[in-house]
């Protein structure tokens, strides 16, 4: 029995070449349905990142408007100390959410091009909240009356976030 190597070598190239020939649609479609996936994953985690942040943010404000309707003598003091420890544990998760730095929503884009002192803000937010809440406890409408300046939410947001309306700076 006689093999002629010759041929036999070059049959199973040309079969490979048909096969890849075969298969470059499937693969090409493969890689660009893929990247169309993974495109649209990844602005919905930049979605879910931007739902997030926002709504840590409004829980800041939620609570920040509850200490100040207690301050004014609107709504009775005896909760204070919990609305107080609520915004100091909710303003500790703020530069978490933050961190994936996904742009939109309020935030303008200015934070991330900053960070070093938008961050430096949150830690000392993270600060002042602390002192409110022990203030609360401890002092009660009183001592949270001389510590609520500090908490100084107005100048970042006048530096990092959009007004309502305001186009992506």
């Amino acid at each position: 029995m006689h093999i002629d190597l010759a041929s036999h070598r070059r049959r199973p190239a040309n079969v490979a070449s048909r096969r890849i020939a075969r298969w470059t649609p499937y693969l090409v479609g493969a890689v660009l349905v893929g990247s169309i996936i993974m495109t649209t994953t990844a602005r919905a985690d930049d979605q879910d990142n931007i739902d997030y942040r926002q709504h840590v943010m409004k829980t800041m404000g939620d609570q920040m408007t509850d200490i100040n309707l207690i301050l004014q003598k609107k709504a009775p003091a005896d909760d204070l100390a919990t609305f107080t420890q609520a915004l100091s544990v909710t303003a500790t998760t703020a530069k978490g959410a933050f961190t994936p730095k996904a742009e939109g929503g309020a935030a303008k884009p200015i934070v991330w091009t900053n960070w070093a002192d938008f961050s430096k803000q949150l830690d000392d937010l993270v600060a002042s909240t602390a002192a409110l809440a022990t203030a609360a406890k401890t002092g009660g409408t009183a001592a949270v009356a001389t510590k609520i300046a500090a908490v100084g939410c107005q100048s970042c947001h006048e530096t990092y976030m959009q007004k309502s309306g305001q186009k992506q700076q």
